[in-house]
C-alpha cells in the first residue's frame, strides 16, 4: 500500500510540475522585470511617437519581441543607459494589441502622456 501511495503522490507531483510551469513553446515570450536599472527616474506613463521595437533588452542587440505603432500607450517603470548613453524604458504596453506585454522601449521614440482613454 506504501509503494501504491508514494507512486500515485509522485504521479500528483509530476502533473503539477507540468501545470506550473504553463503553456508550451508557442506562448508568449515573458520578459524578466530587470532587478533595476541603471538610473534613479520615476516611473512615468508615456507613448510611442513613431513605430518602435519592443526589445528583451537594452540596446538594439536584444531580440525584438513585437513592434509597437505610433501613440501606442506604454508605461515605464524604471530607466536605464547603454554604455553608448542611448537612453531606454523599462515597462508595459497599455494599449493595443499588444497591451500588457512588457519589454524594453528606446527613449528617443517615446514622449510623455497618454494617447489612448
Amino acid at each position: 500500500m506504501t509503494r501504491s501511495l508514494l507512486s500515485a503522490a509522485a504521479a500528483t507531483a509530476a502533473v503539477l510540475a507540468t501545470l506550473a510551469a504553463g503553456p508550451g513553446p508557442q506562448a508568449q515570450t515573458v520578459v524578466a522585470r530587470p532587478k533595476a536599472c541603471n538610473t534613479d527616474g520615476a516611473p512615468a506613463q508615456l507613448h510611442t511617437t513613431a513605430a518602435v521595437h519592443l526589445r528583451a533588452g537594452r540596446g538594439t542587440g536584444h531580440r525584438s519581441l513585437t513592434v509597437l505603432a505610433k501613440n501606442t500607450d506604454f508605461y515605464a517603470d524604471c530607466w536605464g543607459a547603454t554604455v553608448t548613453d542611448k537612453w531606454w524604458a523599462y515597462g508595459v504596453v497599455e494599449s493595443g494589441p499588444r497591451n500588457g506585454r512588457r519589454g524594453w522601449v528606446v527613449g528617443d521614440h517615446l514622449a510623455t502622456g497618454y494617447k489612448h482613454p
